[in-house]
């Protein structure tokens, strides 16, 4: 009957405080609607929409620029060489003249020309510059405030002539400028457009939106950002109409508006999201034109010093030129925010709503149960939120999660006032119980013990006597801190006691370990003892007595961490070379360790898949699998280790003789790669999920690994000999492909030093110059034995080994990629020798050998090859030769006629090396810019065997004819070969009955003989 009483009385109350929260939400609705409607005149509301859409930006995570847009940054390194934040006219008219050459769609340059430069010339060649690039955009400046002595001025025709002509709407609710600041006018006059650049912070110094449409004088003046995208598109400005309040119409391009006519920046992440070059690389010319074609260029300062940044939301300081450069690609790609139709009706019905809803449900549910309703609710308002981010859709919710926090917190304090008597009891209850606790807390930290000397007496706090796991009837002396110990330890604490009453030490601190309900405790014991002034007799110690068991254990665990890896719980390679090398000194003498190495194939791909946690678990089903071979060890009587020596490598030490056929004592490798045959698992299982979430499927995965192994008997002796030769073998399994097992070679490891100190001579000899030398061959006209050139053969004189030839390091160059550097020096030093043979009279040419890295690396490539016409100086570029094989040329047809025919068109001849040997197809062969076809030397060794050889010559003789260019023919070494060669219509000969390579000199004496 109480009962029922209590709940009929408890109905009104629960009632009351319904309808209270309700009120409180209502009002607060209606509050929030009214500043709502006054948010204009309110900037620390924008600034809480903003935070809002910056979370919503910051959530959403950075997005790559989709427009053409390269910025030319005046970054810190431009700022050091020029000694400047704004290079000056002359630097800026000698930065444009590459970029006229480049042809680029439009370049805007992000800075004010107000005032002349101090030489007239400068301003005139600037115009000049501009006008040969052809679209180049100026910005002018429309400041909403006068500056100290600062006037309205009258817009220059060339201002004026960017305004819009055409535009609909209130031109009163733009923000209206009060001065205008505008380029020179010789500058403004070579400008393709104009825009103004001026923007309007926030209270954070932050701008969120650009200004596309701004009123100065009764007339509405573009962004710059406007402009340049129309230029970008070569749009008519004729055309351009302004609906203020809602878009910018130019032909195919629109811009959205909101009711202001801004346009709110969709930022795309941290400062560098948009491609650069550094100014000063375009003014000193190392840019690249291919860099600047055909690309929207903006001209502007990075530089820290500049003072041009605007915080942004992923980043402090967004540079002024990056913040221009965003607008743009916003305009370009159609990725600029806007407000979605019925916005308004959107944010007035959540400042109504959400409130209801706090009340409501923290009237009618439990505390947490609303809270927990309200988060679902919340979250699903900020995934619809993102989605509509995603469609470059946008709400103001400043004001709706204001009027969330306030209702919460109201309806919090109301249901407060509901509970307040009990919670009064509860905390006076709660207070009590805190002071018992503040008091046992202060004396149960430490057991406390003091021992008066005099007269033998010993105290021992109640938690003192707890932590030794004694009663206090079996405290007896100061032998009572010893009594949980072995005989050992007590006999060893009893003689640091005494050594501190001898004045031996200056504290007692001594650890005791022993083992307590089964574990191991460890305490700290600490004492220091009072003695007499004269003498220095012990006459009182005291101290305490802390459980470090924790620390102790932690130790451990730090120590195990250290030698074992915690996700396997295998030993590390720190602990298995240890073990290793004990392994090894148990047996000296006898070379019977083994190693073997098995890594994933594969694994970062996997993890990348799956993730990282389905990769640590496939890495603890295969340590287990593994463990296996320690119990087929023991079973056996055999030693053997195991452990995790990387991300995906696992070691496995054996021990045991080769078997007669040289396999592993055991079949080891073999049974280590059967343990991949099996799949592995990964995936939720029902056991780890709780509640009612539905578990998620097991999956199974197949992986291989590579496995390779060492053994002493193959020569390996010391442990880090054997790790080495291990690695190595499973380094060429790895080479062979997934699945592989390789035992070590020794040969193998000879021929990998032996390429390694290849390669490092290279390296060496192309730093320190004058080891690589160039021979030349003679080139014969066959039909009058007439010298047309040579052939620059590739020599090297090295100085321990003399000569090598190229057969013995060409490939391992190629191999390394370091044959494009010896192909460089190799063109350098023929444009060199044509320079010194000119002054000989020398027209002929030098044919140089272009490798297929070079082919392949094609930018480099020309580049070389622009040095090279600058190493030649008045030589012409036609005396010099480049041969390419026809099996290189017809490695990627397309991409090789392409790059052939760049380097024709600098000048230089070409020659199709080794004809006849590849597989050219005639389709292909009419476009290879060439000029002489070289019939290779397995045709020519073969003429006097028959027919067949001499039809083949006779045959690419014919198509060298229909393609108009020249025949010849390499590997001549007898007159017989050279009189039938030129029966056959071969033009030019080379080979030894002519001449061998010479050396620089002796080719040069043979030049003045012929």
């Amino acid at each position: 009957m109480h009962a029922a009483q209590a709940s009929h009385a408890g109905r009104p109350g629960r009632w009351h405080q319904a309808g209270g929260q309700l009120l409180l939400a209502a009002l607060v609705g209606l509050l929030c609607l009214l500043l709502w409607s006054q948010r204009a005149q309110w900037p620390l509301l924008q600034r809480l929409d903003r935070l809002l859409l910056d979370a919503q930006l910051q959530l959403r995570g950075p997005l790559q620029p989709q427009a053409p847009i390269t910025l030319v940054a005046v970054d810190d390194r431009s700022l050091q060489a020029l000694g400047r934040i704004v290079p000056d006219r002359a630097q800026l008219a000698q930065a444009l003249a590459p970029i006229a050459q480049a042809r680029p769609r439009a370049l805007a340059l992000d800075t004010l020309l107000l005032a002349p430069a101090a030489d007239p010339a400068d301003d005139e060649a600037l115009a000049a510059a501009m006008t040969q690039v052809g679209t180049v955009l100026l910005p002018f400046a429309l400041p909403a405030e006068l500056e100290a002595g600062e006037q309205a001025v009258e817009p220059d025709e060339a201002v004026l002539r960017s305004a819009f002509t055409r535009y609909a709407g209130d031109a009163a609710q733009l923000f209206q400028a009060c001065t205008l600041r505008q380029p020179l006018p010789l500058l403004a006059r070579a400008a393709a457009a104009l825009g103004h650049v001026s923007v309007q912070r926030g209270v954070d110094g932050a701008v969120p939106f650009d200004l596309p449409v701004l009123a100065y004088e009764g007339e509405l003046y573009p962004s710059l950002a406007l402009r340049l995208a129309g230029a970008s598109r070569g749009l008519d400005w004729a055309q351009a109409r302004a609906q203020l309040g809602e878009a910018v119409l130019w032909q195919d391009l629109t811009l959205p508006l909101d009711a202001l006519s801004r346009q709110w920046i969709n930022y795309y992440g941290p400062a560098g999201r948009f491609e650069q070059i550094s100014f000063i690389d375009l003014l000193e010319g190392r840019v690249p034109p291919e860099r600047l074609h055909d690309r929207i260029l903006l001209l502007g300062s990075t530089a820290l010093g500049a003072g041009d940044a605007f915080p942004s939301p992923f980043d402090g300081g967004l540079p002024g030129v990056e913040r221009l450069a965003t607008a743009v690609d916003n305009l370009l790609s159609q990725r600029v925010l806007r407000h979605p139709p019925l916005a308004a009706l959107m944010e007035m019905g959540l400042m109504l709503g959400l409130p209801l809803l706090v009340g409501l449900s923290l009237a009618r549910l439990g505390l947490w149960r609303a809270y927990a309703l309200q988060a679902v609710l919340l979250l699903a308002l900020a995934l619809a939120l993102q989605w509509g981010l995603a469609r470059h859709h946008v709400l103001d919710l400043g004001l709706p999660l204001l009027s969330l926090v306030l209702a919460s917190l109201g309806a919090i304090f109301i249901r407060g006032l509901s509970e307040q008597a009990r919670r009064r009891q509860a905390l006076q209850a709660l207070r009590e119980s805190e002071q018992r606790y503040a008091l046992a807390a202060r004396g149960a930290n430490d057991g406390l013990w003091d021992w008066d000397l005099v007269h033998g007496s010993v105290h021992f706090s109640p938690r003192c006597l707890a932590l030794l796991g004694l009663a206090a009837d079996e405290a007896q002396g100061i032998d009572t801190l010893g009594k949980p110990l072995a005989p050992a330890a007590r006999e060893g604490l009893q003689a640091a006691i005494e050594a501190h009453l001898q004045g031996r030490s200056l504290q007692l601190h001594q650890v005791l370990q022993f083992e307590q309900g089964g574990q191991q405790r460890w305490l700290l014991l600490k004492g220091a003892a009072i003695r007499e002034p004269r003498g220095g007799r012990a006459l009182r110690m005291a101290g305490s007595l802390s459980d470090i068991s924790e620390q102790q254990r932690l130790q451990q665990q730090l120590s195990h961490d250290a030698l074992h890896d915690r996700l396997s719980g295998l030993p590390n390679r720190t602990a298995f070379r240890t073990q290793l090398a004990q392994m090894m000194s148990l047996a000296p003498g006898r070379r019977e360790l083994g190693l073997l190495m098995l890594g994933l194939d594969e694994f970062r791909s996997f993890n990348e898949v799956h993730g990282p946690l389905a990769g640590d678990e496939v890495l603890r089903q295969l340590a287990r699998r593994l463990r296996e071979a320690e119990v087929m060890a023991r079973a056996q009587g055999q030693g053997l280790l195991l452990a995790r020596l990387s991300g995906d490598e696992f070691g496995l030490g054996f021990s045991g003789p080769l078997e007669p056929g040289g396999g592993a004592p055991g079949g080891w490798p073999v049974w280590a790669l059967q343990q991949l045959a099996a799949p592995f698992e990964i995936g939720a299982t029902p056991v780890s999920m709780g509640g009612d979430t539905p578990a998620l499927p097991v999956q199974q995965v197949q992986l291989q690994a590579c496995v390779g192994w060492a053994h002493q008997a193959q020569g390996p002796g010391e442990v880090d000999e054997l790790l080495a030769a291990a690695e190595s073998a499973l380094a060429r399994a790895k080479s062979q492909g997934p699945g592989h097992l390789h035992a070590f070679d020794a040969a193998e490891q000879l021929v990998e030093h032996s390429r390694r100190w290849m390669r490092e001579q290279i390296e060496r000899a192309l730093q320190e110059g004058g080891q690589f030398q160039l021979h030349y061959q003679p080139f014969i006209r066959l039909s009058d034995r007439r010298l047309l050139g040579f052939e620059a053969l590739l020599r090297w004189q090295h100085p321990e080994r003399g000569l090598i030839m190229p057969g013995d390091f060409i490939p391992v160059a190629e191999a390394s990629g370091q044959i494009a550097a010896i192909g460089r020096w190799t063109l350098l030093e023929a444009a060199a020798q044509l320079q010194r043979w000119a002054a000989q009279g020398f027209q002929g040419e030098i044919a140089v050998n272009v490798s297929g890295v070079q082919l392949e690396r094609e930018d480099e490539l020309l580049r070389d090859a622009r040095d090279t016409l600058a190493a030649l100086g008045a030589v012409p570029a036609r005396q010099l030769k480049l041969e390419v094989t026809e099996s290189m040329a017809m490695a990627n047809p397309t991409r090789s006629a392409e790059l052939l025919r760049q380097l024709s068109v600098m000048g230089f001849k070409l020659s199709i090396d080794d004809f006849g040997t590849g597989y050219s197809s005639l389709a292909y062969l009419h476009r290879f810019p060439f000029d002489t076809l070289k019939v290779d030397r397995s045709f020519v060794m073969r003429l006097a065997a028959g027919l067949e050889a001499q039809e083949i010559v006779r045959t690419i003789v014919g198509l060298a004819l229909a393609l108009g260019k020249q025949t010849l023919a390499e590997g001549v070494e007898d007159e017989a070969q050279a009189e039938l060669l030129a029966r056959l219509g071969v033009q030019v000969g080379q080979g030894w009955l002519f001449a061998k390579a010479l050396p620089e000199a002796q080719a040069t004496a043979w030049l003045a003989r012929a």
